[in-house]
Parts: structure tokens; sequence; C-alpha cells
């Protein structure tokens, strides 16, 4: 049977690397031979999530470019040319030995790097990320449409950042991420807590909008004292320590818990009343909001990118705009003194989840891409 390669470099785990497994296991389970290209410069948790899987993955020094002026990203982009050669020479054995009929690749930087070996009858680029109206975007996504068959975007607005940058529409499709039913191996319901839980998941970073959280937070506990908020994630430390201070100085210090990463979402969602994903940025997807629907945890979610596509307001959850904590704040204490509301639009978030974005829609759509 023909090879399926899926090159996700993958330095941590986030949503991207989250997918790419999702997508792995689920075209193996049907029966595909799929293999992965990881980098050397990684945590290790990516590969030890293929192996526990029983996906083969092959190490290769593809990571990280940049123009970016900083220290960091310049020591950063000097190692990868430095490495540039031997990434092309096991690339090139890579693909002699497999032969692979498509290759679904998760990040443009390697794009870049791999750019000789493109092919527009097997490439694919899996784009998980909003592309910045710049003209060095147009530039290198222009190089990309010349040696790419398809472009595979995870939500419209993906599909519309391509398509404002000169990307043809004839090239782009989307198909939004699925998952297998996280709660359905539930075995029992949380008993439900005397405090109302508030939840923030995912990366600890100044756009994802913890400080507009914090300050809604500090709103809310002052009509409602049974009221914790729970982070889950790692970031920076620095940002770390600022919101640490914040917390202290809003007098909120004692009731906000952190959790840094927890990997398995059943651990997460079943312990909250709510998720919020308060982000200053245009989301690609929102991949948490997602996690949480299928817990039968409504969301508050700011209206940026793609997180109107998962929340529609008032139906499995609350729109608000970004940057302003007050609104975080009014929505919160709606959900906390209208429990009935909360219940519904829990039950209209684990149905929505369900129906519009569980793994067999998405794997299908998949195949049917990779067959064609």
């Amino acid at each position: 049977m023909p090879e399926i390669l899926i090159v996700c470099g993958a330095g941590i785990v986030s949503g991207k690397e989250i997918m790419a497994l999702e997508l792995g296991q689920g075209l193996a389970q049907r029966g595909q031979h799929v293999s992965f290209i990881v980098s050397f410069w990684t945590n290790g948790d990516f590969r030890d999530r293929l192996q526990r899987c029983g996906l083969p993955a092959c190490i290769l020094p593809i990571g990280f470019i940049s123009a970016t002026l900083t220290k960091r990203n310049l020591d950063m982009t000097f190692e990868q040319v430095r490495r540039w050669p031997g990434l092309l020479w096991g690339y090139a054995q890579l693909l002699r030995r497999l032969r692979p009929q498509k290759i679904v690749h998760t990040n443009w930087h390697h794009l870049l790097l791999l750019l000789p070996f493109l092919r527009p009858e097997r490439d694919l680029f899996w784009v998980h990320d909003l592309v910045p109206d710049l003209p060095q975007y147009r530039r290198v996504f222009g190089w990309f449409q010349r040696r790419l068959g398809l472009f595979v975007c995870v939500s419209n607005a993906a599909a519309c950042s391509l398509q404002k940058i000169g990307i043809s529409e004839a090239k782009i499709r989307v198909i939004r991420n699925g998952l297998a039913d996280p709660a359905s191996s539930m075995d029992s319901v949380t008993p439900p807590s005397e405090q109302f839980r508030i939840g923030i998941v995912g990366q600890v970073n100044p756009w994802k909008g913890h400080d507009d959280l914090l300050e809604a937070f500090a709103l809310v506990t002052r009509k409602y004292c049974a009221a914790e908020l729970h982070i889950f994630g790692k970031g920076g430390t620095e940002y770390r320590d600022e919101l640490t201070r914040k917390a202290v100085d809003l007098g909120v210090a004692e009731r906000v818990r952190w959790h840094d990463f927890v990997p398995d979402t059943r651990n997460i969602y079943p312990n909250l009343d709510v998720c919020v994903a308060p982000s200053k940025t245009t989301e690609s997807f929102g991949l948490v909001v997602l996690e949480a629907g299928f817990f039968g945890l409504p969301a508050i979610v700011t209206r940026r990118g793609a997180l109107p596509e998962i929340i529609e307001h008032e139906v499995n959850g609350l729109l608000v705009e970004a940057g302003r904590p007050a609104e975080i704040a009014d929505a919160l204490c709606r959900l906390i003194e209208q429990p009935a509301l909360r219940r519904l639009l829990g039950i209209n978030a684990r149905q929505r989840a369900v129906e519009r974005f569980g793994s067999d829609r998405f794997l299908g759509e998949f195949l049917e891409l990779l067959n064609a």
C-alpha cells in the first residue's frame, strides 16, 4: 500500500501536533501506511507520543528559519542553514526508501527548506495558521503555490488569509479539525464543586489573553466569592511571573490555580464549569474550545479568527470582543447566575462537537483528498 508521509517538526506539542497525531492514528487505523518526519530540535514529547501510538518517525535536522533580528532567532536560523545540506541528503534518502504517494507538510518553514523536492502531484500544505498579508509572505507563498498541489486549511479564516495574499481559490480546500470523542471513555461523572471553576487551557503567552481574563476574574470575585480560576499550560517564565504579580495586585492570587501542562484532557475539562478563550490574536482554529465542547462545557471566546466558526453566540457558548475584560466578566457572571443557560449551552456544545467536529468526518474528508 502507498505510503503517506507527514512532516511535523514539533518542538513542543500544541494544537498542530495534536491534530497531526489524530490524523496519523486515524489513517493507520483505516489501513493506511503512515510515517512521520520530526526534528531533533524538540523536547521529545511528540516523538514519545508517536512511539506510543506505533507510528514510525524519522528524525531529521528540520527546524526554524527567520528574518527576525533577535539573537535567539538568528542563532536558530544559522544552525539550520549550517545543517541544510545534511537535511536535503537525509530527506532524499527517505523519499527513495519510502516512495510516498502523498506528503502532508504542516509548517511553512519546513516547506521552504524542502522546496527543491516539492511536487504538485504529491505534496500538500496543511495550513494551521493565519498567514499575514505582508510582501515577504506573498513572495514565499507564491513559490509554494507553484510547487504544491493543494493548501488544506483548518478553517475558513485560514483559507481567507491565503486568498488575501494571492493564493488561488482553486488551490485551497477547507477541512476543519476533528477529534475522536475524548469524553466517550469517561467511566463516571465528576461530582459538582461548591466553587464555580473557570478554566483557560493552552500556551501561556501574551496573545492568548490571560491578563484580560485575570482582570475579568477580579471583577467576578467582587460579586461571587465562590469562584476559582484554573490556568493550564506552559509558557515563558517572564510572562507567567507578570501574571502572578498581576493576580497579587488584583487581590485574586489565592483564587488562581496553576496546573502547567496536563496531557490528558480527561483530567482538565470535567473539573471545570466554563472554558474561556480570551484570545487577542486571530486564531486559526481553537482546539481547546472544541475539546471543552466534547466534555459538555460551554465556552466564552473572543470574536477573533476561527473561534466564531466553532462557537455560536448563545447556542453553545458566548462571544465577546477581544481586549475587553468587562465583557468577559459580564459573560462569566451571566453563566454563574443562570445555571439553566449554562447547562443548555453545555448540552449544545457536546452535540455540536460530536456532530460537526468528530474524527469520522475529519478523517473521511482527508482520506478522500489523499486518495484523489
